[in-house]
């Protein structure tokens, strides 16, 4: 405990700026006393101890503590072997920890340091390997073997971290090369050792630990080699052709005898190494490299993967490694959920089958042609063999290799087989033998099958795919099988010759076998696969999808409770909720369904729980949608608002999908929803305005404008403490084109709802000039605008202005009628049977295509919405087809108020007025209104 406390305290509190930093002198006794004592007998204390050191160097080494490094090898030349270990220990985090830092300076240092240690540790390492060889010829003492083992281990690790970090040219340095060419012979040296250590331990009959450290010694090596090939491979050129032939010696030859016994490989994880090596090689492009290695790297690879080596390493691919192993076979037996979970990633780093195929794909990729001919004859093999109900399981297992390697080509093999004939005239009377050991068959099969589809597979034979998937999902199958073919139903409806009429058919009785596999499936990652595939169905079908559904909600609630350790199991059952919402909004859900679904977002979205971490995303999408989807406010679902306005607080990543909920909430029932939550939900917004950036004011001030829409009365009242702000903000024009545009709508709504409010608001100003200055500002902007929707709002309310007696109006009243008479050139067209000016903004029940692209306009709805209507569609509707905008002929409008101003102010006034106006504007104007006046047009 000490140690690690000590440790952490260092992390904390070494750095000089850092909170209570430990003091210039208390540091030097630290440092001088760590550099006294190295006999800490208990390895796991050692341990820290060297990580403290390590943290310590981080920030000290070489100007605050230059001792360090020669203190340290003079330790490690030390003849106490307990002390020599923990220097070497030591050295090892020192060497760590500098080498990871990135700044040129740091790497200067690290070089520097490399050049006075290289020689060095590069002897260690020789010398205890040798020392380690003689203790096994001597056969001495096991802990003696160890120890010295043990250190030659720790000093390959130093010179791997100064040979990749600390040399930038290896190729320059005769050191590294040397180094590099004495590891191959290392390594059939220790391969060698390996064995003789392995028959000590039979015969001791002592425990495997030696012949794991020589294991792990010989895997060091050829990491090395890995990681020295991918930081540097121009300095790895001239060793390629060693590379190639001593991979290929240990891996595909079981003669050696010295990673296969019985032809049954004993050490996977070298053969991993070794095959990662060639991949790399093969698949890595050289780049930066004079013409002469290229012709090096060329030659070597022309040299070596001749057509007979190629064909060579094919067929032990093929007949050796692509053959189910006895442990792959107790794995499918004891947890078939874990045989057929898709490990992917860099589970080819780690296993040797993951390891094979993805050799085998870079293989095929680079030498197609050969390799193709190959494929074909196996293939050809593999049809001449007929299987009966009692066939050898060794030619079940060929067939299975086979299939492997011939679904792991499909992309290169498209234009080569004729998968439709081999579909309808092997594979499928294949899947129907139902006996214990056919099931390798049918799973692999299946497979094939589903990677295919998306290569070249004819439309009409999808019925037969269906057919066989749904007998492959029976509760009587493998459940490795079953789990196997719901991953192929789900890659066959996932591509775009997918046609749902023919999989209708088959809807109701593949959701209900799901349904059962997802209840027999014990693991997590299982249960989330088959929930991912129900859900990808549900969502595919969910134009023609009727059938009743109830089973699988019903159980969600289950699954839900049996899921309390299993977050991203909830995750996907959420995401599972959401799709069957989606697909079956119209029919009624039990009211147990939606308590549950009330409960999930309740929980998922409540900051006090902490799950919410994990399910918050989901969450917040389901309740979007619930609300969306909802046909009227209750109780239950204004009560989830609770949880609305913390979130809100939070202003994270989640703001904007929090504003759309609230949003969608005030289309649904403004005159309940927004005088409970959306005063504080405003105050909120309002405070969270001064820390966003552009984008986030944007999406706020247009939830502001939403609410005026939505609640005319109601929304000036709510938004009424903020207005004086916009106004301001306005007046001073400052900042983004775009916000300052949304500030200008909010002005113009506010005007066309309630002047008396506008007035109010400039008079709060307490600014003289507020009115002709925001006026002015408006008038200079309005050409600018793009939108049409929103120029005609701005045009609406100038239209209200101009019957106010007021100078500032009668000042500005030539480019008033400018702007309007702009405007209804914008949103006017010529109707072609009449030949009238009729705007083209002005909504008819009807017109439902000008309707939906509005609200897309808007942001109410989305383009997947918009091919899908939903109750949101219906209220989002219903809110433009009262807008102003899209009721209020904007030149009819100007004809009753150009009246009403004639009629106010006198005819000698009003002529006067207009004498101010470009007679071309008049013109324009006359073309939409009756000026009441004869100009000399």
């Amino acid at each position: 405990m000490a140690s690690l406390y000590f440790k952490n305290g260092v992390l904390k509190y070494w750095r000089k700026n850092a909170p209570n930093a430990i003091a210039f002198e208390e540091k030097s006794e630290i440092k001088k006393i760590l550099l006294l004592k190295f006999n800490e007998p208990v390895q796991p204390i050692a341990v820290q101890i060297a990580v403290l050191i390590g943290n310590i160097a981080r920030y000290d080494c070489p100007q605050e503590w230059i001792e360090l490094v020669p203190t340290l090898v003079e330790v490690v030349q030390n003849n106490d072997l307990l002390v020599q270990h923990r220097g070497l220990l030591v050295l090892l985090q020192v060497v760590k920890v500098l080498s990871s830092k990135r700044l040129q300076r740091d790497r200067i240092h690290f070089e520097e340091l490399t050049t006075k240690l290289y020689d060095f540790i590069l002897n260690l390492w020789d010398v205890f390997t040798q020392l380690f060889y003689t203790n096994i010829q001597g056969q001495a003492a096991l802990e003696m073997c160890a120890a010295n083992l043990e250190k030659a281990i720790i000093s390959l690790r130093i010179l791997k971290k100064l040979t990749i970090y600390g040399v930038p040219g290896p190729h320059l340095s005769p050191k590294c090369m040397l180094f590099i060419r004495v590891v191959f012979q290392r390594l059939k040296e220790l391969l060698d050792c390996r064995l003789r250590v392995k028959q000590i331990d039979k015969q001791q009959n002592v425990s495997k630990n030696l012949t794991e450290q020589v294991e792990k010694f010989i895997i060091k090596h050829m990491k090395f080699l890995n990681l020295f090939f991918e930081t540097h491979p121009a300095s790895f050129v001239e060793f390629i052709p060693a590379a190639f032939n001593f991979s290929f010696h240990y891996v595909f030859h079981e003669g050696t005898n010295l990673i296969f016994e019985d032809n049954v490989i004993t050490f996977p994880n070298f053969a991993i190494q070794c095959l990662n090596l060639i991949k790399g090689i093969l698949s890595h492009s050289l780049i930066n490299v004079d013409g002469d290695k290229e012709q090096i790297i060329n030659k070597a690879k022309n040299e070596f993967f001749t057509p007979e080596r190629l064909s060579y390493i094919f067929e032990k691919i093929i007949m050796h490694y692509f053959l189910l192993t006895s442990e792959e076979f107790e794995l499918w037996d004891s947890d078939p959920e874990s045989y057929v979970l898709d490990e992917g990633g860099d589970s080819w780093k780690y296993n040797l089958r993951s390891c094979t195929e993805a050799f085998y794909m870079i293989l095929f990729q680079k030498y197609s042609p050969m390799l193709i001919v190959e494929l074909q004859k196996f293939i050809s093999k593999s049809q001449s063999i007929t299987l009966t109900e009692s066939s050898n399981i060794s030619d079940l297992l060929i067939k299975d290799s086979i299939y492997n390697a011939t679904g792991l080509a499909v992309f290169n093999l498209f234009d080569e087989i004729n998968f439709d004939e081999w579909f309808t005239q092997q594979l499928l009377e294949e899947l129907k033998f139902k006996t214990h050991n056919f099931r390798i068959i049918r799973k692999r099969i299946i497979w094939l099958i589903g990677r295919w589809t998306g290569v070249r597979f004819s439309k009409s034979l999808r019925p037969e795919v269906y057919r066989a998937c749904v007998e492959l999902l029976q509760p009587s199958e493998d459940l490795a099988v079953r789990l196997t073919a719901s991953k192929t139903l789900k890659n066959i409806m996932d591509d775009f010759e997918f046609d749902a009429e023919q999989f209708l058919e088959f809807l109701e009785p593949v959701i209900a076998l799901l349904f059962s596999l997802l209840k027999e499936s014990n693991e997590c990652d299982t249960k989330m696969t088959v929930l991912y595939v129900m859900s990808f169905i549900i969502e595919k079908m969910s134009m023609s999808i009727k059938l009743e559904v109830e089973s699988l909600i019903q159980y969600l609630p289950m699954l839900w409770e049996e899921s309390r350790e299993h977050d991203m199991l909830r995750c996907a059952i959420i995401s599972t909720l959401l799709q069957i919402i989606k697909a079956l909004y119209e029919i009624p859900t039990p009211e147990p369904i939606v308590a549950f679904i009330y409960q999930i977002i309740k929980m998922s979205t409540n900051i006090n729980e902490p799950s919410h971490v994990y399910l918050l995303d989901e969450g917040l999408e389901l309740w979007l949608i619930v609300v969306q989807y909802s046909k009227a406010m209750n109780n239950d679902l204004l009560k989830l608002c609770d949880n609305l306005l913390p979130l809100i607080e939070q202003s994270s990543n989640n703001l904007r999908t929090c504003l759309a909920i609230t949003e969608t909430y005030s289309f649904l029932c403004p005159e309940v929803f927004l005088p409970s939550y959306g005063k504080d939900i405003i105050k909120t917004c309002h405070y969270l305005l001064s820390d966003l950036r552009a984008e986030g004011v944007i999406v706020i001030y247009r939830l502001f404008l939403t609410i005026l829409r939505v609640a005319r009365k109601y929304s000036i009242e709510l938004l009424r403490p903020y207005l004086v702000e916009v106004f301001r903000k306005y007046y001073e024009h400052e900042g983004f084109l775009q916000i300052n545009q949304i500030y200008l709508q909010m002005i113009a709504r506010v005007l066309i709802l309630d002047q008396v409010t506008f007035s109010m608001i400039l008079t709060e100003m307490g600014i003289p000039d507020a009115l002709e200055k925001i006026l002015t500002t408006w008038l200079n902007d309005m050409p600018i605008v793009g939108r049409s929707h929103e120029k005609k709002l701005l045009a609406l309310a100038l239209t209200s202005l101009i019957t106010v007696s007021n100078d500032i109006i009668f000042d500005n009243f030539s480019s008033i009628m400018t702007n309007i008479s702009e405007t209804l050139n914008d949103i006017t067209n010529e109707d072609e049977q009449s030949g009238a000016k009729v705007e083209f903004l002005i909504l008819a029940d009807d017109n439902e295509d000008e309707i939906g692209m509005i609200m897309h306009g808007y942001g109410f709805i989305d383009t997947e919405n918009l091919q899908n209507e939903t109750p949101h569609y219906d209220r989002c509707r219903k809110v433009c087809l009262q807008d102003p905008i899209h009721v209020i002929v904007l030149k009819d409008y100007l004809q009753s108020q150009l009246i009403a101003l004639k009629s106010s102010i006198g005819a000698e006034r009003y002529q006067t007025l207009l004498s101010r106006i470009d007679l071309q504007i008049l013109k324009e104007l006359s073309d939409f209104v009756s000026l009441g006046v004869q100009f000399p047009i």
